[in-house]
């Protein structure tokens, strides 16, 4: 078995992960848009620029990188120092008692233990997760992370208050809707599914097992929410899958925020912003045996928000969109589809394989049919 390693250095009662040194290979880069919000601030006519970038990054590949955008790369560090030293010093009996309820009721509160998920060839996957939500006091936290609480409370209220609404207000500029259109159907004091992650993959999957999975760690999928929030990692490893069918490595830019497009999104634009494709790949040979370790943000839509298409919006007009993705009032309401799709993650029963679709794979979830991609 390939044994993953960290180098740890004791700061106090933090711990340091030093990530894997950036790739010598020759490998291939998506081409994704970078958008410099540091001129979002600077009048009207700027942030028009920043909401054209917008639109052409969504409608191409779903995917968008921001630089600039109120978060130090030295904040990030510190983020993934605490949720290191949080997994180091948990021990199984505490995770185990802080299990999240996934298949349960459908929500990510809590640890996700490695080899819960199921993939091909019974094989299991190697991903260890921590999750929470804005409301912190709704849940408990592991002993080791409660002394970080405090700064992982404003660094969660900036992440989404600073940065995802200046983002929101920058897609309703692209789509010529009111500034808070998104803003208000993803509210910070409402009560919501949206929920932030510490994130490790472990690489100890054995030389059968990775034959069996040819080196995908987790499989070509789009994410159910509206937008998910990636701080930029150095591991080559997460992919974005190319209009002419091509997995590409997303390159990392120090301190920066990737940022996908996500199922609710599509569903808002009526097809016109794309699910980013994507998968997480094992990384090239020179980054292997270490421990991919991340932040993340999923947000979704406010608990009774209903998704559907912003018919509304003269570029969804001027693009030839009329009919909305739902019938009135058979949208998925967002609570319950959130619940439905988290609790049906990572479990092979009921997927199949669609007719002609080049290995793609679908299940009916939440009256919803969702694809897999090889």
């Amino acid at each position: 078995m390939t044994i993953a390693t960290t180098s740890s250095v004791s700061n106090g009662n933090m711990l340091h992960f030093n990530p894997v040194l950036l790739s010598n290979e020759d490998l291939q880069w998506a081409d994704l848009s970078i958008i410099d919000m540091s001129t979002y601030d600077q009048g009207p006519e700027a942030r028009q620029a920043l909401a054209k970038q917008v639109h052409d990054a969504m409608t191409t590949a779903g995917f968008m990188v921001l630089v600039n955008y109120g978060i130090s790369e030295e904040e990030i560090q510190r983020q993934v120092d605490i949720a290191h030293t949080m997994f180091e010093r948990t021990s199984v009996e505490e995770k185990t008692k802080l299990l999240s309820p996934i298949k349960e009721i459908g929500r990510y509160r809590g640890f996700k233990m490695r080899k819960y998920w199921e993939f091909e060839h019974n094989v299991t996957d190697r991903i260890e997760h921590f999750n929470w939500y804005r409301d912190m006091k709704s849940q408990e936290f592991p002993k080791a992370m409660e002394e970080f609480l405090p700064e992982v409370s404003k660094f969660s209220d900036t992440v989404h208050k600073d940065v995802l609404y200046k983002l929101y207000r920058l897609f309703a500029l692209s789509l010529e809707l009111p500034s808070e259109t998104f803003v208000d159907k993803h509210k910070y004091e409402l009560h919501d599914e949206s929920w932030f992650r510490y994130m490790a993959y472990y690489d100890e999957f054995t030389p059968d097992e990775e034959a069996k999975l040819g080196g995908v760690w987790l499989k070509g999928h789009q994410d159910f929410n509206t937008l998910t929030l990636l701080f930029s990692q150095p591991m080559a490893s997460l992919q974005a899958l190319d209009d002419a069918g091509s997995w590409k490595y997303i390159k990392h830019i120090p301190g920066s925020l990737v940022v996908n497009c996500g199922a609710y999104m599509e569903w808002y634009t009526g097809g016109l912003y794309k699910a980013a494709k994507h998968r997480v790949h094992a990384p090239p040979k020179d980054q292997r045996n270490h421990t991919r370790l991340g932040v993340f943000y999923f947000n979704v839509p406010n608990d009774e928000e209903r998704p559907n298409t912003l018919l509304e919006s003269p570029v969804l007009q001027r693009a030839g969109i009329t009919e909305r993705i739902f019938e009135l009032g058979k949208e998925p309401v967002s609570k319950d589809y959130a619940h439905a799709r988290i609790s049906n993650t990572g479990k092979t029963a009921g997927w199949k394989t669609a007719a002609g679709a080049g290995g793609v794979e679908y299940d009916i979830i939440g009256g919803v049919k969702v694809p897999l991609y090889s």
